[in-house]
């Protein structure tokens, strides 16, 4: 009897082991196509892993990196890292990385285009070429978004305003905010929870 008491507990315990790095109790990981490149969204395996980059920091200089209210404006959905996965998986719209170039050459999730948030700051050739592929069009200086693709615009972290500077500029211009959603946590929180992230600098290397 104890013996099979033992066997049922190390079965128990190889099964936890495991489910223990699944994303979901029923989702291990997540395959996404990007430009006809297949990307594995997965937690890091180990249980012993720890942030050691910059995105282990808790200090951030302010200005200009102050806390970000958990929601940018009333009618934008503020996302979590099941509902970002969610978005990629079902090819909801177009996932953004509203961050400098220079960020996103260190390190991005997979899935994302970088158009750093500056570019909808202002009006600009970029940015109205960018809201075009988005499906928006414009009439005589005035933009029609009616059709237009839903975004997600994500940053370094809830400390980080690129992102939501990015929202208020588009909301400003007339972008539905229905069609807009926000990932506060962000690349810090992306990494927090295990999921590996993009390097760009060493898969040229390769």
């Amino acid at each position: 009897m104890k013996n099979l008491q033992q066997t049922v507990l190390f079965f128990l315990l190889s099964i936890f082991a495991l489910a223990q790095n699944n994303i979901t109790e029923q989702k291990s990981s997540v395959t996404i196509e990007v430009d006809g490149k297949e990307h594995i969204i997965k937690r890091v395996e180990g249980k012993e892993v720890y942030l050691t980059n910059e995105f282990s920091l808790t200090s951030r200089p302010s200005p200009p990196f102050y806390i970000q209210p958990f929601k940018v404006s009333k009618g934008v959905d503020t996302y979590g890292e099941l509902e970002v996965i969610n978005f990629l998986e079902n090819k909801e719209g177009v996932f953004i990385d509203a961050r400098l170039k220079s960020w996103f050459e260190k390190s991005n999730i997979a899935g994302s285009v970088n158009i750093p948030f500056k570019i909808f700051l202002s009006d600009n050739d970029k940015r109205d070429n960018i809201l075009i592929k988005f499906g928006a069009k414009k009439k005589k200086g005035v933009w029609d978004f009616s059709k237009v693709k839903s975004i997600l615009l994500y940053c370094n972290g809830a400390w980080c305003g690129q992102s939501p500077a990015a929202i208020k500029a588009l909301i400003d211009i007339g972008f539905p905010e229905k069609k807009m959603k926000y990932y506060r946590g962000g690349i810090q929180s992306w990494q927090l929870v295990g999921f590996t992230v993009n390097v760009p600098k060493k898969e040229a290397t390769k």
